[in-house]
């Protein structure tokens, strides 16, 4: 009876049974957006989710005695002939998760496909994340506020890119990890709970940053965040005991979790400028308990001053750190001095555009969310608003930290939102007040759930209903796209199976001790899918091997096939995409510039950095490529006739009419074999040739 009445009771809760109904509902929303891809093949996206699998797949095949193999695991079909210390290389917090649910599942009898549940893995730990930001955004303006917030979240284009099916990678477990961490750290710091509460939620807090940090080269933004925020509370007044307990446990255990990965370099990780900083702050807490207990106004205005001080020696050791990938997001001008970084897209610099595309039009609430969170001035609303800006000049600085910005960004517009109308409902509610008897006003009546229809429509609307012209900005659109791999990574809506076909003919065609030489972009799937040992992958943890690559790529072919066979290669992959089009009734065959094409130039940037090294004649850029004209079309003769890789490249150009076109051409260069081609010319969009080196 008891049990019954909890329930009428629970039941006649009506605003209980709404919340609940909406959050399962975005819950739905969020879990189908992200497994629109699923009806191109259970397979990962992109090119580093294959080497997650390829951790976790070693994992599995050892059983649990895998997770102590792997720090000892030297993998020798990467990085020919030295191999790779793999846990010296990669954060093994992802591969570990996977390995540890598909273990327990099959001691427990539940049999599943490895690589079926990597696929669906990101789309699981995505409705984490859309639960936190929803409790996230309820902790700070209300149950409306976590609702709008969620469902922000639930259609991000730049969350939904990084937790799609398939997107097996860092992000799709460390932004649901970090939103818990900051979700138990303001629930430890909420003022006049006792000390069992505040160790609690502190220890969970620190463990999820701690595995964060085992995740994601990118967990200094969530450690430095706290550190950030605690000290800012502290300056402005809010200091207390529980957030010194709270930062002290926090900060301990995440730092040691942090210390133990090979990755971070271990324990001589406490020299990094993350736990400097993180310490630093811990001594200044200790100093404002001190000084809290001094009645002396001398004393407590001191503690201003010192932090005031250490606060800029700190910004001046940042200053004189060697520029890092991680410091070139601080200072995104220094990125131009690491090419290797800057030539992959996702480390390019946002441009406006790429940020409004990824974040949306919630974007555009964000400084009236991170206004009325201000004016609030609890410590939650400063907390929050505090990591939104962060976050988003991270997002500006570069393009792959948008998903770092998206749950901020939902939880500051979920906020604006709710208040709006909380606001346009408290209008309707004065007027009905002081005009009884009276209808609600027409406007209000229309206007409203116009608004509310509106809100929830658009950002579900694929771009074709509404017109084929404009940016795809709609989360479908973003997620309803094929695997990289399924595309022969063009930015199409279609299966092109030139990359599926040639690793399934390297897999059964070439020698088991065959290396494989291709720019490193196409290392991951050589080795997973084609099962052919490489001279270098995306992993780019060894710059002078890909510079000695892109050495090889951009010399004459008789000192390219010296320089591969001292690297004991026995075969070269180029990836070539081409399409003909019809203008005015003449065909235009041409270079898309998405294959090799279109990657060259970047290749010569790093052979000069290597040419500088072995103290021989430096590449001029200019007599290799024309800056005036598109990369396809600006390549010069010394380009395609005095490199391996132009003289690889079929399809050559030539000019018709003003035009510069490229026509397919039989390849025929000394001490080269080609072997494969993935489709006849002009048969489709992109094309891969594998090439055997001959005597």
């Amino acid at each position: 009876m008891e049990i019954k009445s909890r329930l009428r009771s629970f039941f006649r809760s009506r605003p209980t049974v709404l919340e609940i109904s909406a959050l399962i509902s975005i819950l739905t929303i969020a879990f189908i957006i992200r497994m629109l891809p699923i009806r191109w093949g259970a397979l990962l996206s992109e090119f580093d989710p294959w080497m997650q699998f390829r951790q976790a797949e070693f994992i599995v095949e050892r059983g649990w005695s895998g997770f102590i193999e792997y720090f000892s695991w030297i993998d020798t079909e990467r990085w020919y002939p030295y191999g790779q210390f793999v846990s010296r290389t990669f954060y093994p917090g992802l591969p570990f998760a996977l390995a540890f649910i598909y273990l327990s599942l099959s001691s427990i009898g539940i049999h599943v496909n490895l690589l079926e549940l990597a696929v669906v893995f990101p789309v699981m730990m995505s409705i984490v994340a859309v639960l936190a930001v929803y409790f996230l955004g309820k902790e700070v303006g209300g149950k409306s506020a976590g609702l709008v917030a969620a469902f922000t979240l639930a259609v991000s284009n730049a969350n939904i890119s990084r937790t799609h099916a398939g997107w097996f990678d860092d992000e799709s477990i460390s932004i649901p990890l970090m939103l818990i961490s900051f979700l138990m750290y303001i629930y430890a710091i909420k003022r006049e709970k006792g000390l069992r509460h505040v160790v609690v939620y502190s220890v969970l807090s620190g463990f999820f940053l701690g595995y964060v940090a085992a995740c994601w080269g990118a967990h200094r933004f969530p450690f430095m965040s706290i550190q950030l925020v605690t000290l800012l509370l502290s300056f402005i007044g809010r200091y207390r005991r529980g957030i010194l307990v709270s930062y002290s446990i926090t900060f301990g255990l995440s730092s040691t979790i942090a210390a133990s990965i090979p990755k971070l370099g271990g324990v001589g990780y406490v020299n990094d400028l993350t736990i400097m900083t993180g310490l630093f702050v811990l001594g200044l807490l200790v100093v404002f308990e001190l000084s809290s207990n001094f009645s002396n106004k001398f004393l407590r205005s001191f503690v201003p001053r010192i932090t005031t001080i250490a606060l800029l020696a700190s910004l001046g050791i940042l200053a004189i750190l060697p520029a890092t990938k991680f410091l070139s997001t601080v200072i995104p001008g220094i990125r131009g001095e690491l090419p290797v970084l800057i030539s992959v897209a996702e480390n390019q610099v946002s441009t406006w555009a790429t940020v409004f595309m990824d974040l949306g039009f919630f974007l555009l609430f964000v400084p009236v969310g991170v206004y009325y969170m201000l004016k609030e001035g609890t410590d939650e609303a400063i907390f929050i608003s505090a990591l939104a800006i962060l976050s988003i000049y991270f997002a500006t600085s570069m393009v792959r930290l948008a998903a770092l910005a998206a749950p901020f960004v939902a939880i500051t517009s979920g906020y604006a939102i709710s208040r709006l109308f909380d606001s346009l409902g408290n209008v309707i509610a004065s007027r009905a007040d002081r005009r009884k008897g009276e209808k609600i006003p027409i406007e209000y009546a229309i206007v409203t759930p116009i608004l509310i229809v509106l809100l929830l429509a658009l950002p579900l609307a694929p771009s074709f209903l509404i017109s084929r012209n404009l940016p795809r900005l709609s989360p479908i659109d973003q997620a309803y796209v094929p695997p990289t791999v399924v595309q022969s990574t063009l930015p199409v809506a279609a299966s092109i199976p030139d990359w599926i076909n040639a690793l399934s003919w390297m897999r059964d065609n070439l020698p088991d001790d065959a290396v494989v030489a291709t720019w490193w972009d196409y290392g991951y799937w050589i080795t997973m899918m084609g099962n052919k040992t490489t001279l270098a992958d995306n992993s780019t943890t060894n710059s002078t091997q890909i510079g000695v690559l892109a050495l090889a790529f951009m010399s004459p072919p008789e000192k390219a096939a010296q320089i591969l066979r001292q690297h004991g290669v026995t075969h070269v992959v180029i990836f070539v995409t081409h399409e003909v089009t019809s203008y005015a009734g003449t065909y235009l065959p041409r270079l898309l510039g998405y294959g090799d094409e279109g990657k060259w130039v970047w290749m010569l940037r790093i052979a000069n950095q290597e040419a500088q090294k072995l103290d021989i004649e430096p590449f001029n850029e200019r007599d290799y490529y024309d800056p005036t004209k598109p990369l396809t079309e600006g390549a010069t003769d010394k380009f395609w006739k005095e490199t391996l890789l132009g003289q690889l490249i079929p399809y050559k150009p030539t000019t018709e009419g003003g035009n510069v076109v490229h026509y397919y051409n039989e390849p025929d260069v000394k001490g080269f074999k080609l072997v494969y081609s993935s489709s006849p010319p002009y048969r489709s969009y992109a094309y891969v040739y594998i090439y055997e080196l001959t005597d």
